[in-house]
C-alpha cells in the first residue's frame, strides 16, 4: 500500500467525481442487474472451491503428492478461462453466458456422483474452474460501456463494480459452503453451488433482455 501511495500522481482529478456523481450510475437498470452477476457467479464456484483440497484428497482419494500436481493443473485451467473470457468479449460477450451457466449447472449437479471416479471428478473440477473467470471481461466491458454512454462521471465506480461484487460473492460462497458441509456433508457442495449458478443464469438472461431495450428507457426501470 505504501508503494502504491508513493507512485500515484498527486494532481489526479476526475471531473464531476463527487459521490453523487459516481452513484448516478446505479440509476441504470443495466448496472443494477449486472452488478449481481459477478457476486452470484463466484458464490456458486466458492461453495465447492473453498473445500478444493479435501475434495481432492478425501472425496477423490488422490495422494498428497498428486494434490500439488492437480492444483498446478487447475491453476493452468484458470488461466485458460481468463484467456477465453477476453475472447468472449471480442465475440458474443454476455450473450454466450447463458450457455456457460447451463453447462456449469450440469457439472455442479454431477460433481457428487464423480467423487468415486478419480479422474472424471478431476475433469469436472477442471471444467468448473475454467468456467469461473469467463464472466470477467464481458461484464467489465458492459459496466464501462454503460458508464461511457450515459454516466461518464461514474467511470471510476463502473470500473470497480466487478471487483467489489466478486469479493462479496467469494464471501457468500465460502460461508454457504461452510454451512452446507457442516449440516449436509461434502457431497452437497455441488448442488449447493448449482443453486447460485441457477440464479446467475436467470440474471444474465434478464440482463441480456434488458440490454435490448432502447437506452432512454433504462435509467429507472428494472
Amino acid at each position: 500500500m505504501g508503494l502504491i501511495f508513493g507512485s500515484l500522481p498527486r494532481d489526479f482529478k476526475q471531473r464531476g467525481s463527487s459521490i453523487g456523481g459516481q452513484l448516478a450510475l446505479l440509476k441504470d437498470s443495466r448496472i443494477r442487474i449486472g452488478m449481481f452477476l459477478p457476486m452470484f457467479n463466484l458464490a456458486a464456484i466458492y461453495v465447492f472451491y473453498t473445500f478444493l483440497r479435501p475434495i481432492i484428497t478425501t472425496q477423490l482419494h488422490f495422494s498428497t503428492n498428486m494434490l500439488t500436481v492437480l492444483l498446478f493443473i487447475f491453476g493452468i485451467a484458470n488461466i485458460i478461462g481468463n484467456q477465453a473470457s477476453g475472447r468472449l468479449t471480442n465475440g458474443p460477450g454476455l450473450h454466450a453466458m447463458p450457455r456457460v451457466y447451463v453447462g456449469q449447472f450440469i457439472l455442479m449437479m454431477l460433481l457428487p456422483f464423480t467423487f468415486n471416479l478419480q479422474w472424471v471428478g478431476a475433469a469436472v473440477l477442471m471444467l468448473l474452474i475454467i468456467s469461473m473467470p469467463l464472466l470477467n471481461s464481458p461484464i467489465q466491458i458492459h459496466f464501462l460501456q454503460v458508464a461511457e454512454q450515459g454516466y461518464p462521471q461514474s467511470i471510476v465506480l463502473a470500473s470497480s463494480l466487478n471487483s467489489i461484487f466478486s469479493n462479496f460473492g467469494i464471501a457468500l460462497g465460502s460461508a454457504t459452503g461452510g454451512v452446507i458441509v457442516s449440516h449436509l456433508g461434502m457431497n452437497a457442495v455441488g448442488p449447493g453451488g448449482a443453486a447460485y449458478t441457477l440464479i446467475t443464469l436467470l440474471m444474465v438472461c434478464w440482463l441480456n433482455r434488458v440490454n435490448k431495450r432502447p437506452a432512454t428507457s433504462l435509467g429507472s426501470k428494472g
